[in-house]
């Protein structure tokens, strides 16, 4: 029995990363304009599809054009949550730890998979700002369409900055919110989550 839940918790944390580099892919895909004939991206947008139209239906409606970057955040807390809690059951199992142990390295790992998930997302999100602020030193061209998907990225980022920050030659918001993310995980997400690899121990948590 502990061996088969230790074999379940590594084939999940590896099913689900390789699952997550396959929305990757299929994002990347959107961005290239791929062959929508070929079979290859035929059988990565069936495979990607339904969770990408799963988180679209639970996100508002300004944001659904994110759907595809939430689907890898979804998977990506999953791959933390689901082979840790299997971990934590096997030790459960052999008598290692009890109930209330079970519950305090339980909500161990949801704080761990709620902090990596905001990590994941800040640092996609400062990236992405980084990218735009370089861009409009050289004024691209928006018909460009990697341009353009930063853009749109970019743009409900950095506009509710713009109405307070003063006008300049330089539009300095991406800079400034680039600053605000980083204090935001340094001070808050970071904390939150080595307070709950705390409460998770001995476990790990699957982060390939």
């Amino acid at each position: 029995m502990a061996h088969f839940l230790e074999w379940m918790a590594g084939a999940s944390c590896f099913g689900l990363f390789v699952y997550k580099w396959i929305i990757i892919a299929a994002v990347v895909l959107t961005w290239v304009s791929a062959d929508p004939h070929n079979q290859l991206v035929q059988w990565i947008g069936r495979v990607t599809r339904p969770l990408w139209v799963w988180c679209e239906q639970r996100m508002p409606v300004m944001w659904a054009h994110f759907s595809a970057y939430a689907s890898i955040l979804v998977v990506i807390f999953a791959q933390i949550i689901l082979p840790a809690e299997i971990r934590s059951l096997n030790l459960f199992f052999q008598g290692q730890t009890d109930i209330a142990g079970l519950l305090l390295q339980s909500g161990g790992h949801l704080l761990q998979g709620v902090s990596i998930v905001f990590q994941s997302l800040l640092f996609f999100c400062i990236f992405v700002l980084i990218a735009w602020f370089v861009l409009t030193m050289v004024n691209p061209s928006l018909s460009n369409p990697l341009v353009r998907i930063i853009h749109v990225l970019a743009d409900p980022l950095i506009t509710p900055l713009q109405r307070y920050l003063p006008r300049t030659r330089t539009d300095w918001s991406p800079v400034v919110a680039v600053l605000l993310f980083y204090l935001f995980s340094s001070s808050i997400i970071t904390p939150i989550g080595f307070y709950g690899s705390t409460l998770s121990y001995p476990v790990s948590i699957c982060i390939y």
